[in-house]
Parts: C-alpha cells; sequence; structure tokens
C-alpha cells in the first residue's frame, strides 16, 4: 500500500495542476481509469452538465437520495469553503486522510504506468479518478457527477451506462474551449449524453433544447424537458411552487430551502430525474422528494451570510448567473438600495454581467480574488464605471467587507432605507469574503 499524508497529497495534485493545467479529452484519464480496475463502472451514476445550476440540482437531489436511505456520493467543482468539499457521500465531505489515501493510491499507479508526462492525467483527472475509487470503495448506492467543463471530452465523461444524463442551464462561458456560439456549448455539453439512456433537461431556450434533442436522438435517448413551475411564491427563506411533471402527475406546495427565483427551475429537473430514478429500481417516497428539496443547503449560491445590514453571497459568474441573480433582486430587493462587493476572473464576460447589475447598485466596491486568473480590481471598476460611476477599488476583501457594512449603515442612518449588501462574482473568493465578514462582526 502507497501511503501520503494529506498535505503531500495536495502538493502533489497542485504541482501537476501547475504544469498541466486544463487539457479536455479522454484518452488519458481511461487510460488511468483501467489501471484502476474502471471504478467509474461500479458505482450507479447520474451524470450532470451545464453552465449554472449543476451545484444546486446536485444539493437538492443528493438530499433526498440521502432521505431515501440510499448511500449517495457527489463530485463537484469547484469547491468554495473547504477544498475537500468536492468530493462527498451523505453532505460529508472526504476527509484528509481518505483523500491523501486515494491520491497515493493515483500517484503509485502514475509512477508505474505512465513514465511519459505528456501521457499523465491532469490534476482533474487524478480527482476525478479520486472520486469514482472513493464512491466504490465507499459502496455508494449511487453517485451524482458534475462535469468540470463542457461535457463531451470532460474527464468525468467516462461512464458509458449512467443511469441517466441531466443537463441544466447553459449560457455563453468558457468560448476559448467549447465554442463561440451558443449551439457549439450546447452541443458540447450534450456529448454526455449515451446511448438508450435517458436524459433530463432544463427547460430553456429553443436553440439550446433542439441542439440538445438531436443528440438525444442520434442517441435513441428518451428526453424529458422540464416545464414552468406553477403557484409560485418567493420569500427569502424559502420558495413554495407547484409542478406538473411529464406523466402529467402534479406536485403541490413543494417548499425549498435555496433561495433565488431560479431555484424552482432546478427543482423541475430534481423531480423528473426521481420520476427516471425510480423506474430504474430506486424506491424514492414523495416524502422523501418533499423532505429532501426542503432540507437541501447549497453554500455560495444566494446564501444569506448575516443580517442587519442583510449580506447575501452569489456565485454569479457567468451572464447566465448574472441575469438569474437579477431576476432574484428585482423579486426580493425592490424598493431596497443596494450595495455591491465584486470580484471577478480575467476569463470570465464580465462586462456583460456588469450591463446586467451594475446599474442597480448604490455603491460598488471591487477586489482582486487570489487567484492566479483574477482580473485586478481596477480593471473591474473601470469596467464598472461605464455603467455606474459609484464605484471604488479595494485592496482588500477585509477593507471591502467593512466598508459595505459602513455605507449600508450609513445609509439606513441617513435616510431611513434599507440597504442590501450583495458579493458575487468569482466562486473562488466567497470563502474569503465570508470569512471577513465573520472577522468584521465577532
Amino acid at each position: 500500500m502507497y501511503t501520503m499524508d494529506y498535505r503531500a497529497a495536495r502538493e502533489y495534485v497542485d504541482r501537476i495542476n501547475s504544469r498541466k493545467g486544463s487539457v479536455l479529452g479522454l484518452e488519458n484519464v481511461k487510460n488511468l481509469l483501467k489501471c484502476m480496475g474502471n471504478p467509474q463502472n461500479d458505482t450507479p451514476i447520474v451524470h450532470v452538465a451545464g453552465t449554472n445550476g449543476k451545484g444546486s440540482f446536485t444539493a437538492m437531489l443528493s438530499s433526498v437520495l440521502s432521505d431515501a436511505g440510499y448511500n449517495t456520493g457527489i463530485y463537484v467543482s469547484p469547491s468554495v469553503f473547504d477544498y475537500n468539499e468536492r468530493i462527498q457521500i451523505n453532505g460529508n465531505n472526504i476527509s484528509d486522510d481518505e483523500y491523501a489515501y486515494e491520491i497515493g493510491q493515483i500517484k503509485k499507479c502514475i509512477e508505474e504506468n505512465f513514465p511519459d508526462e505528456n501521457e499523465q492525467p491532469t490534476a482533474f483527472e487524478i480527482e476525478t479518478a479520486a472520486a469514482f475509487a472513493f464512491f466504490r470503495r465507499k459502496k455508494c448506492d449511487i453517485a451524482i457527477i458534475e462535469t468540470g467543463m463542457g461535457g463531451r471530452d470532460d474527464a468525468t465523461n467516462v461512464c458509458d451506462n449512467p443511469v441517466m444524463s441531466v443537463i441544466m442551464s447553459i449560457s455563453m462561458d468558457h468560448m476559448t474551449f467549447l465554442g463561440d456560439t451558443i449551439e457549439k456549448i450546447a452541443a458540447c455539453k450534450a456529448g454526455i449524453i449515451k446511448n438508450e439512456r435517458p436524459v433530463v433537461v432544463y427547460g430553456q431556450s429553443e436553440e439550446i433544447v433542439n441542439t440538445i434533442m438531436k443528440e438525444a436522438a442520434l442517441k435513441h435517448s428518451k428526453a424529458v424537458i422540464t416545464k414552468l413551475a406553477e403557484n409560485v411564491i418567493y420569500d427569502c427563506t424559502e420558495t413554495s411552487f407547484s409542478y406538473t411533471d411529464a406523466d402529467a402527475h402534479k406536485y403541490k406546495d413543494m417548499r425549498i430551502g435555496l433561495c433565488g427565483t431560479y431555484q424552482k427551475d432546478n427543482c423541475a429537473v430534481v423531480i423528473e430525474a426521481v420520476n427516471i430514478l425510480n423506474s430504474n429500481g430506486f424506491n424514492i417516497s414523495l416524502k422523501h422528494l418533499y423532505s429532501g428539496v426542503a432540507r437541501a443547503t447549497w453554500n455560495g449560491r444566494f446564501e444569506r451570510i448575516g443580517k442587519n445590514p442583510d449580506f447575501y453571497i452569489d456565485g454569479a459568474h457567468n451572464p447566465g448567473a448574472a441575469l438569474r441573480l437579477r431576476e432574484s433582486i428585482e423579486k426580493y430587493f425592490e424598493g431596497k438600495k443596494l450595495i455591491y462587493i465584486e470580484g471577478v476572473l480575467a476569463d470570465k464576460d464580465y462586462e456583460q454581467i456588469e450591463k446586467q447589475l451594475a446599474g442597480k447598485a448604490e455603491y460598488i466596491y471591487t477586489v482582486t480574488p487570489d487567484n492566479p486568473r483574477a482580473l485586478p480590481a481596477e480593471k473591474l471598476a473601470e469596467c464598472i464605471s461605464v455603467y455606474n460611476s459609484n464605484v471604488s477599488a479595494v485592496k482588500s476583501i477585509d477593507k471591502a467587507v467593512e466598508m459595505a457594512i459602513d455605507k449600508a449603515e450609513s445609509i439606513e442612518k441617513e435616510s431611513g432605507e434599507e440597504a442590501v449588501i450583495i458579493s458575487f462574482g468569482s466562486l473562488s473568493y466567497l470563502a474569503d469574503v465570508k470569512k471577513a465578514y465573520s472577522n468584521k462582526i465577532i
């Protein structure tokens, strides 16, 4: 048995990530998994692609499955508040020792079978393989696997016979890798659809759905497209709605603990997915469906981290997510003064994000995330100034949080109007915002 500690395991993965970065394609990861005995084939898989909504779908469905008594693994990326949250079972992160064990076994496998560095797997491929091996070793009944980027050539796309594929909301993102039109991006993500295996599709624009349906037809895959929710009631703590599924069954008074106007649409995908699971030998009752979606949590997605003033964080890092954040702002915060803290990555379409959101804020503070791909705060402020002149670049996240709270308190004291702080942009800096807020209020 090859062993290493957690620090050594992380350093090993980080070194490979620095050397290789992101490389799309399946040959290397398939070769790695073959050396490991193909663990991806030993656990039933729900495979999820999409630009936005993957995490919320995964959180809700895993909560439902756990409530129904199934040992449920999830693999997600990126992590937000804890590195190990990318691999979980029943809502519990993989431990440091378990992570180190899996990476140690893979390192040994690579050293013995991949002498040529050019043929060695990437960091994402290694962690994907580690997740599959962990779920097999822990005898998971099912695992929900999110794509990292795209679909067809993503390292997770190695399961030939998943229980189902799921394609969430799609928008323009990662264009350098996935294509410069929405149809090309949709076609790439539809590449996770497998022969004669069902797919659930988030109901969205005609050009996206038609692209996905063409791939489903080629694969002889039964496709279910979600419909609009009914009788929707929004609240800052929960959303309730009714839904009629593809088989005309009605679900009344569904209640979701996740905030955001879009969560009802993500939940509709969960409902259709549960139907397919039940038709494939699973036994998930209505009680477990209702309780599971009600108790689901997902950090960093329209999450309230503080009150007086209300303080929210959200991972709106592309135009599609920005539109959904705008819809939530308009629904929940009408008549309130908005203060933003923003930090984005340079390879994102941040100008389109600002077109959606900047004009709604009373004041905006920009920061530079601790990420090698980060856009400098000054450059983001310059972009924002076209749409809102009340913007300042701030040297640190701690200072931005302090200034935003002071601004909110000043607005409420001077005008009597309620102010809300929203920090959004790259998921990679939300943990730092949350930590800065905790330090401020202690």
